[in-house]
Order: C-alpha cells, then structure tokens, then sequence
C-alpha cells in the first residue's frame, strides 16, 4: 500500500482541505465530480460526496511515472466522518487511518471558513481569480508545496502540484452538484483486509 501514500496525502491537501466534525465540507448537498490527471499522473478520479462532504469516495484510476517508473494504480479512498479508508482494488487490501485534520476545526465552522483557513495555515496566498469551465474560481498558491489550486465554491476544480519530483495537473471535466448520490459508492467492499496505518502528521508537513 505504500504506493499509494503520495496520492493520500495529496488527497488530503487539496482535496478534503476542509474536513473537520459536523460542518459543511462542501457548499452543496451532494455531488459528483470528475477530474482528468495529466503530466506525471495520467488517469481519471471520479469523486462523490453526501451529506454536505461528511462522506466522500474517490475513485481513481491512473498511471503514474515516477522517474521513469511507471505503476497503475486503481484505488478508491473513502472518507466517513473521522475515518479514512485506502483501498487498492487490485489486491483487494485497505489502510485505515483517523483522519489527520478532523479536529483541527470547531464543530459548526462552514465551508468557506474551513477551506481557507486550511490554506492558510498550509502557507496559501489568494493570488486571483480565473474562470475554469465556466466555474468563477479563485486561485490559492502555496509556495511551499510548489503548487496552485482552482476552488469554485469550496470544491477544488483543478490543481496544479510539484513536489517529490512529480508534476501533476488535474482539472474537474464535469461537475454535478445537489444530485442524489447511491449509499453503496461510500461503502468498503466484502471480505477487504484492512490494517491500521498511522496518521499523516499533516501540521509536521505544513512546518506548524
């Protein structure tokens, strides 16, 4: 499972900037959003989130070149509440782990709120606006990650990261939002193996 660590924390940086107890994660109820990967992760991600982001699922399945390396990874992450599965479906094995920003907020902090103070504790800077397929979003930079990201009403909508030597671009090529989602896309599959794995440090990583 250790190749797919770096997509964790990834995943964990820009995508769920904003988890935390009983808030709302996301501006909207439901929804789901595909994303397209490309440079040194080639794939797609498709993610689904209900009751305002308190649960998500993931699924990503992309080709990544590591130095000349390249691994396929089909894998699905799922998020519910304070618990974060890593699942390879190749192997039919999971991680479990407690997801390392859940109290970092107050319960009752909305969306946008959370979402920005994440950014700014990652040292983000707001540096402008830009319109991604014909989403208004504005643009977050992080020096310290060498990365940018697009969010559109707290939903990340592309991202631009380089670090560990890789260079990943990722944009949303479809967003649906406040559509009903089925129960099953947040459920682990029978008969999975699933080990404890520590929790991502994310304040070490951010130098807090």
């Amino acid at each position: 499972m250790k190749k797919i660590s770096f997509v964790l924390i990834i995943a964990f940086v820009f995508v769920s900037i904003n988890y935390a107890q009983n808030i709302n994660r996301y501006q909207f109820k439901s929804g789901k959003i595909v994303y397209q990967s490309s440079g040194s992760m080639v794939g797609t991600e498709t993610m689904y989130f209900d009751n305002y982001g308190m649960l998500e699922a993931k699924n990503t399945k992309v080709v990544m070149d590591m130095m000349g390396i390249k691994q396929e990874m089909d894998t699905k992450v799922i998020m519910d509440r304070n618990w974060v599965y890593s699942i390879d479906n190749k192997t039919n094995t999971a991680t479990k782990m407690e997801n390392p920003i859940f109290s970092m907020f107050p319960e009752g902090t909305d969306a946008v709120n959370v979402g920005e103070e994440m950014m700014k504790k990652m040292g983000g800077k707001k540096t402008g606006t830009e319109t991604i397929n014909g989403k208004d979003c504005d643009i977050w930079e992080i020096e310290q990650l060498k990365s940018k990201i697009w969010v559109w009403k707290s939903i990340p909508i592309k991202s631009e990261i380089n670090a560990m030597g890789l260079s990943i671009i990722q944009i949303a090529t479809s967003v649906e939002v406040d559509v009903t989602v089925s129960p099953n896309e947040f459920k682990l599959p029978e008969g999975i193996n699933i080990q404890d794995m520590e929790t991502i440090d994310l304040n070490g990583m951010m130098g807090n």
